[in-house]
């Protein structure tokens, strides 16, 4: 008599554990399905553009240009402003995908000047603090951090800042292949200096 009890007591307590794991069953998916939903939105609502400034002649003309291939990753969805997300976040940028609404001088570019260096251009942000930011820039192998401004208008954050491409990515090499090939075009002048902007939009 004593084993059916202790049978049937065990029997029991099966099936109220297997009662048990079905609800935590149908509640788990209603849960997941819930936080995706809510962080599918920010992803594609956060948009971001950037753009770059060469100087050519020696009088120092402007000519801009950006990338159509920039991926910009980890950030902090859930923070409670554009500062705090982008913290930590970080940036890859394939150079191959140069772009200055000029056919010739981005396959002179993507051919004459990335060709000549090492990977793509990748990165991520430090604290955003006081309107400025440090920025950790690999170029050609070489990481060398950087200070840049911002400033946050609406729901936009704007960074401004600039690079040597010498003296900061010992990119001598792709800098002299670029400037032999330009060299007319330049009139004989080529600047080393690069600025840069870009816009974080949520």
């Amino acid at each position: 008599m004593k084993k059916s009890l202790l049978a049937l007591a065990l029997i029991g307590a099966f099936a109220i554990s297997c009662g048990e794991k079905k609800d935590a069953n149908t509640t788990e998916p209603t849960t997941e399905t819930t936080i995706e939903q809510v962080e599918a939105p920010v992803a594609k609502e956060l948009t971001y553009t950037m753009e770059w400034t060469a100087f050519k002649t020696p009088k120092k003309v402007g000519v801009k240009g950006t990338f159509t291939d920039i991926k910009l990753n980890d950030v902090k969805a859930d923070a409670a402003t554009l500062e705090e997300s982008l913290k930590g976040a970080n940036f890859v940028i394939t150079t191959s995908s140069v772009s200055t609404n000029d056919a010739g001088r981005d396959e002179k570019l993507k051919v004459e000047f990335f060709a000549k260096m090492m990977g793509n251009i990748n990165g991520f942000f430090g604290e955003f603090k006081d309107g400025k930011v440090l920025v950790n820039l690999t170029m050609n192998g070489v990481s060398k951090e950087k200070e840049f401004t911002y400033t946050v208008e609406g729901d936009a954050l704007k960074l401004k800042g600039g690079i040597d491409i010498i003296a900061d990515f010992t990119a001598q090499a792709a800098f002299d292949s670029l400037h032999t090939a330009c060299k007319d075009l330049h009139e004989g002048k080529t600047f080393s200096e690069v600025e840069l902007s870009a816009e974080i939009k949520k």
